[in-house]
């Protein structure tokens, strides 16, 4: 029995020493053939893209030695159609060349809305209802009508065409209310009855 523990501990000693000189080898082998194949030492630096076209962007950050990658199109308007809006990593970063840089880009297309119905509703909740979709009132022609304050139509600024409920326009399209007032409506019927009496 005796014989049979040493032998035993000789065994583990020796598989002890091995897993010792294996892990030993690693730690040095591991580390410096990565340095040789990655190069960790190398660096370039991220241009700052932000505010320019997006191919002029994706053209210098190549010249970097770096891979663009749009990930997102959104739109502004505090930013030029079609420009980057932000990177990933931030320009003047030091990276390892080779490195993905995420790019947000401005819609180079206007953005649209639907047009609500406004009509038969108040004037101020139709300038709500069409400031929450973009839309900006001009101002407000009134007409003889048997109520005040409501909204009768909506034409565009520019050529005063109607605008057409469900229709998409451009964000920021400006219209004229049409809105009902009784004070003309009274003024018209006044001027048709002396204008009977005179007759």
């Amino acid at each position: 029995m005796g014989r049979f523990k040493r032998s035993l501990l000789i065994v583990l000693v020796n598989v002890a020493i091995m897993i010792a000189i294996v892990f030993g080898i690693t730690l040095w082998f591991v580390p410096n053939f990565l340095d040789g194949v990655t190069d960790h030492s190398a660096r370039v630096n991220v241009p700052a893209v932000a505010n320019m076209m997006t191919d002029d962007a994706i053209t210098v950050i190549e010249a970097q030695g770096l891979k663009p990658v749009v990930i997102d199109t959104i739109y502004s308007d505090w930013h030029k159609p079609g420009v980057v809006i932000e990177q990933l990593p931030e320009g003047n970063l030091p990276v390892k060349p080779g490195r993905i840089v995420y790019l947000t880009v401005n819609s180079s297309t206007v953005q649209k809305f639907a047009f609500p119905n406004v009509v038969d509703l108040s004037s101020r909740q139709a300038h709500s209802d069409l400031d929450d979709q973009y839309f900006i009132v001009d101002s407000v022609r009134y007409e003889a009508h048997e109520f005040d304050d409501l909204v009768l139509g909506v034409v565009s600024s520019t050529d005063g065409s109607p605008m057409i409920v469900g229709k998409e326009y451009p964000k920021r399209t400006r219209v004229v209310l049409i809105v009902g007032s009784t004070q003309l409506a009274l003024e018209a019927e006044n001027d048709e009855n002396e204008t009977a009496f005179f007759e």
